[in-house]
């Protein structure tokens, strides 16, 4: 009998582990507040989006793998099929639109930074042609092409979003060009004195939505499943919300900067 009982508890065991799937996901270091790294952990990916993945993916023969890449690596490593999902997609990226899309996980807004010591009143920008009365600034290879006004004037020298920010202050240009959630995230993150620094919503450009993706096979078409499922569920039950608020995320009652307008 005993060894009937440990014969049906080693079954379980075992067929446990034999079900267990690893999902191997590849996300970027410097997507602040969604995909991120610190300093002192350069390698452990952390963030609103790594934390509703884990959430989705919580079952005991679950097992996450979140590798921290540049970009253009995730999408190689993808391609060849040596990733299973990577974080934070747009479907608007020529390079995407071959992979299979979750549902829109978040959103982000466009923005326009600048100093307030140099625009009072804030820069008078009511139409996107108003754009092209002023300097701008943005971060080396982002794609800029999508907005709609004369992107070859912008100076691409900055590295990253604090090198940008930085170069606004020493005013080499009078507009930062970037999404509000990431450009306020990587702020406070790092410290950054924002006392001078405040953005206005870009006129007649939408918001930019946000997925996970993959490739187009059976694994992955499982895995979007349980993701777009989870959405609904995590929305009706509250956690999707809880989740935004502990990042200070659009829908948060909690302010993410002194100098938001």
């Amino acid at each position: 009998m005993r060894y009937l009982v440990w014969s049906a508890i080693f079954f379980v065991l075992f067929t446990s582990i034999a079900k267990a799937e690893i999902v191997k996901v590849g996300g970027t270091g410097y997507w602040s507040p969604y995909c991120y790294t610190s300093p002192d952990d350069p390698l452990t990916l952390k963030g609103f989006t790594v934390d509703f993945l884990r959430e989705v993916f919580c079952r005991p023969e679950d097992e996450l793998q979140f590798v921290a890449l540049p970009w253009k690596r995730c999408l190689v490593m993808l391609e060849n099929n040596e990733l299973d999902l990577v974080l934070d997609g747009s479907k608007d990226s020529p390079r995407l639109r071959n992979f299979l899309f979750s549902r829109k996980i978040y959103h982000l807004d466009n923005a326009l930074f600048y100093l307030k010591s140099r625009f009072p009143n804030g820069p008078q920008i009511k139409a996107i042609a108003d754009i092209d009365n002023f300097s701008l600034g943005g971060v080396f290879g982002f794609n800029y092409k999508v907005y709609p006004f004369d992107v070859s004037r912008v100076q691409q020298g900055a590295k990253d979003i604090e090198t940008m920010l930085k170069m606004l202050e020493k005013r080499r240009f009078e507009l930062g060009i970037g999404f509000k959630q990431i450009v306020c995230s990587r702020m406070r993150l790092n410290g950054l004195d924002g006392g001078d620094i405040s953005f206005i919503r870009m006129p007649g450009v939408d918001s930019l939505r946000f997925y996970v993706f993959g490739n187009h096979n059976p694994k992955t078409r499982k895995l979007i499943e349980r993701i777009n499922y989870a959405l609904q569920e995590m929305a009706a039950d509250g956690r999707l919300a809880e989740l935004k608020r502990q990042y200070g995320l659009q829908g948060s009652k909690k302010k993410v900067l002194p100098f938001k307008r």
